[in-house]
């Protein structure tokens, strides 16, 4: 048993800290006229964290839930994003860190077949429940997706992700 304690100390340190997640993502997309934002309030799943840097754990979203208030864009954004091929768009955290005022976390995002690294930073406020709000750019390259047009206009490459979740 002594040999293994090494062995399982890292392990028992994150699984001290599992936390339901429960929250929502939005999307901004631009473009020459304007800009829009969809918004996906599906986000579930479960991280573990302990407490210094270590993270785990699955965060996923549903493709096929996206609104942007306009049926024709979200419809072609769940083609764009083959929703009915890859329904779920996942985040696996394995680093989740304070800077100064600012929280970050660092992990792997999978959607369309694909895994990415990501970096989110935000802000953690802990009580009961602990609530995190963060944001990330993303590429529709960086996935090797098409970029939509409107009014004979290609949406701009970068889009921006916020998340907002609740940990309890």
């Amino acid at each position: 048993m002594r040999r293994l304690l090494p062995l399982l100390l890292p392990l028992l340190a994150l699984a001290q800290a599992p936390y339901r997640v429960e929250g929502s993502a939005v999307y901004r997309g631009t473009f020459l006229l304007g800009a829009w934002e969809g918004r996906n309030p599906t986000a579930r799943g479960e991280v573990l964290w302990d407490g210094k840097e270590r993270a785990g754990g699955r965060v996923c979203v549903e493709q096929g839930a996206w609104d942007s208030g306009n049926a024709e864009r979200d419809e072609k954004a769940r083609k764009i994003l083959k929703a009915e091929e890859y329904p779920l768009a996942c985040l696996y955290p394995e680093r989740a860190y304070r800077e100064g005022e600012a929280f970050g976390v660092e992990g792997v995002l999978e959607m369309v077949g694909k895994r990415r690294p990501v970096r989110i930073v935000g802000s953690l406020l802990e009580g009961n429940p602990v609530r995190f709000r963060g944001s990330f750019r993303t590429r529709f390259s960086d996935w090797g997706l098409e970029r939509p047009s409107f009014f004979f206009l290609q949406v701009d490459d970068p889009l921006e992700v916020r998340l907002e979740a609740t940990l309890r």
